[in-house]
């Protein structure tokens, strides 16, 4: 057996569906007593009647279903259903359908009662068969809408019910204010059914997001017993969210205390989204930093409305000022206006689109493009809206491109720009690539593959790929062939850089051929050079000490007289000894490179010179204050030069009785300094600043202008200096700095 639930309360007189009862299940109902029926049916908190299935006549009710009819009893026993209710159907038609078991639903039938006096209430009707001293009898359990319930006429329930809005009523009287009744906008805003909410509080409509300050600002005015309208964000039973704009306003009796709250859901999610779409677009034009203005298409119109894009486009302090003027003040060609508006009346488009010049209100002029649109009014007034953005930058770069490639259409070096491999295809050539390449024409260069301006097609794909690898190529040195066949030298420069997802290489190309042929006629030179340092080396050298040999054994075998002669021969041939190893020296210059600088021990190169220099002048006293230093310095095997020809110049070139040569080395912390002082005659002090010129005193000359331009170039070549000093009380200093080794 079921139980009916008459609000709240279990009514044990409902049983099963009438289907069980015709059936002759009895067991389904309940057979009740005349007393415990009666004490049921008195005490129920629900309206309740008995029909004569049979008569379809009224056989009982309760003092509830009178007080909602305001009938007596003696008014209502006997009585048809018809004659005090209607419905859809017809209530007789529901009696018997509910009787038989014909229903397959266990919804409410929707009946109206006729009260006294007064309009129909409409009300909730559930039928169910049950047994009475053994008698069949249809119970109607009445239950009162909640239209009617809220003093709702049926005309006002139904105008309720198809409201475009949602509404609500609830019940501050019961536990945490109910939802007592709920329209049918609000089941389909909310995706809930009226069963679902009826008896709970309207906040299940709340979320996470929804803001705190809204439903307090709700419950404070509940609280206050006013009205109240405010924006949440709610969600429905899907859990999608949606902008609910509730309204809320107390409902009073005649003695003014709030009987129940009326509540008006309204979606204005897209009202909120319009909204916010026009704020944004209202945000733009207020920050965007081009212009935008409406205007009349007139020759005297005006700005109706200016951002401040183009305020500050057109240094203007404020829109105001802008409204001085007429839109045509500010083109610099007032014929330009005019071609546009043209275009907007002659055109296909209702747009235009037109590059033009402004002058701005301190007097600058600017380059922009105006895109502009007509567009008409529901009266007929045409209008402008334009859109105004500065190009000014942009023209300047195109002025500088152009002029770039000007410049690049005039350079003597060949410009090009191509694909790799060793299929690549130029795709642009400057004029220098056509003469350089015996083209005929830039689309002549263009219709070669890259390839074919090599000697060797396999130097091509080695360029592309090393390129591809680093990216970059500097003066690498290539051997070409002009269309013609004719070969010639580049040095090509080029970077590899990615177009639109295509890799392409820029670069320049050099015609080095001529240096190239230089540079062989150098080596051709330097091949000479070298057979001429063997010869000074060897030969001359070899045949000069035969002749010093042979004036030696003469010495023995002429007088007087001729020992004069002797000692003449061995001052030349000693003098062109040295002039030998001058040139000899020379020529290891010219054939030396920056790769044979080593590190080189300055105390062993001080030293063997130092006693090369006692043996060879014994009258001079040459010195060592100090101790010489371990150090290595940057040099190579022509550092003995060096330090020899500064010897040798001290003690040569002295005039006193007996010349006096100091010798000092200081090692510091990236170089080290050698200083070599004597005692003789001094350098004036313009002498200083070409001392070391290249043959200063000629060859000839026991002088210092060969040998001090040779020690000078040396040094230099070491990456040192050296410079010229007094020495106290007389006599000069030379001092030669020379980088220490790593």
């Amino acid at each position: 057996m079921t139980a009916d639930s008459v609000d709240g309360r279990e009514f044990s007189g409902a049983g099963d569906s009438p289907k069980h009862l015709i059936r002759g299940k009895r067991s389904s109902s309940m057979d009740l007593q005349s007393s415990a029926y009666q004490t049921l049916f008195e005490e129920a908190p629900a309206a309740l009647v008995l029909f004569d299935p049979e008569t379809g006549d009224l056989a009982e009710c309760n003092d509830r279903f009178r007080d909602l009819i305001d009938h007596d009893r003696d008014e209502l026993i006997g009585r048809g259903a018809t004659a005090l209710a209607s419905s859809t159907r017809g209530v007789d038609q529901d009696i018997e359908a509910a009787f038989r078991g014909d229903r397959d639903t266990d919804d409410d039938y929707q009946w109206r009662l006729q009260p006294a006096s007064g309009e129909p209430i409409p009300v909730e009707v559930r039928l169910s068969t049950v047994q009475v001293d053994e008698n069949d009898r249809l119970l109607a359990r009445v239950r009162e809408s909640a239209a009617s319930k809220h003093g709702l006429s049926e005309q006002r329930a139904r105008a309720i019910d198809a409201a475009p809005i949602g509404i609500s009523i609830s019940d501050p009287d019961s536990d945490d204010n109910p939802l007592v009744y709920v329209n049918d906008r609000f089941e389909e805003l909310t995706g809930y059914d009226s069963d679902e909410v009826i008896g709970r509080n309207c906040r299940f409509l709340q979320g996470e997001d929804t803001a705190p300050s809204a439903t307090a600002e709700i419950r404070e005015a509940i609280d206050a017993a006013e009205p109240v309208t405010a924006q949440l964000r709610n969600y429905r039973k899907d859990g999608s969210e949606f902008w609910n704009r509730v309204t809320i306003a107390p409902v009073r009796d005649d003695e003014g205390r709030v009987t129940n709250y009326i509540g008006f859901q309204d979606d204005i999610t897209e009202q909120r989204q319009d909204k916010q779409e026009l704020e944004l677009a209202r945000d733009l034009l207020e920050t965007v930093p081009i212009g935008v203005l409406r205007t009349e298409p007139e020759s005297d119109g005006g700005f109706e409305y200016a951002n401040p894009g183009l305020v500050s486009l057109l240094d203007a302090d404020s829109v105001e000022q802008l409204r001085e003027h007429s839109v045509a003040d500010f083109y610099a060609d007032p014929d330009a206006r005019n071609d546009l508006i043209e275009a907007l009346r002659d055109g296909e488009s209702d747009r235009a689109r037109h590059e033009v010049q402004l002058e701005t209100l301190n007097g600058e002029r600017k380059d922009v493009v105006v895109t502009a649109s007509l567009c008409e009014e529901e009266t007929g007034t045409e209008y402008i809206h334009k859109v105004v953005q500065d190009i000014t930058d942009r023209k300047e770069r195109e002025q500088a491109l152009e002029r770039y490639e000007r410049l690049v259409e005039s350079l003597p070096i060949g410009v090009f720009q191509n694909t790799p491999g060793s299929d690549g295809r130029f795709t642009f050539v400057n004029e220098a690539m056509v003469e350089m390449f015996d083209a005929a024409s830039k689309a002549h260069l263009r219709d070669h593959s890259v390839s074919d301006l090599y000697v060797d097609p396999n130097e091509r794909q080695a360029f592309s790929q090393h390129l591809l690898d680093e990216g970059v190529v500097t003066k690498r040195e290539v051997e070409l062939a002009t269309l013609d066949g004719a070969e010639l030298w580049g040095a090509v420069t080029a970077i590899a850089r990615e177009v639109d997802g295509e890799t392409i290489f820029d670069g320049v190309v050099q015609d080095i051929t001529e240096r190239k042929q230089y540079e062989q006629r150098l080596r051709e030179q330097r091949d000479n050079l070298d057979v001429l340092n063997q010869m000074l080396r060897h030969d001359i050298r070899n045949d000069l000490q035969l002749v010093m040999a042979h004036a030696d054994f003469l010495t023995d075998y002429v007088d007087d007289e001729g020992r004069e002669y002797v000692d003449s021969i061995r001052k030349s041939t000693d003098h062109a000894v040295e002039i030998t190893q001058t040139a000899r020296d020379m020529a290891d210059v010219m054939l030396s490179t920056d790769e044979t600088l080593q590190p080189v021990s300055l105390r062993n190169a001080l030293e063997g010179e130092l006693d090369e220099i006692r043996s060879k002048y014994s009258n001079a006293v040459v010195t060592v204050e100090g101790r010489l230093p371990e150090t290595r310095v940057v040099a190579n095997e022509m550092l003995d030069s060096v330090l020899r020809n500064l010897l040798k110049n001290a003690v040569q070139h002295n005039d006193s009785e007996i010349p006096e040569v100091r010798v000092s080395a200081t090692e510091h912390a990236e170089t080290t300094v050698v200083r070599i002082a004597d005692n003789g005659p001094g350098i004036s002090d313009d002498q200083k600043d070409v001392i070391f010129g290249r043959g200063e005193k000629g060859l000839n000359s026991e002088g210092t202008g060969i040998g001090l331009y040779l020690v000078e170039t040396l040094v230099e070549s070491y990456g040192g200096e050296i410079s010229v000093e007094d020495n106290e009380p007389r006599g000069v200093v030379f001092v030669v700095e020379l980088q220490n080794a790593t």
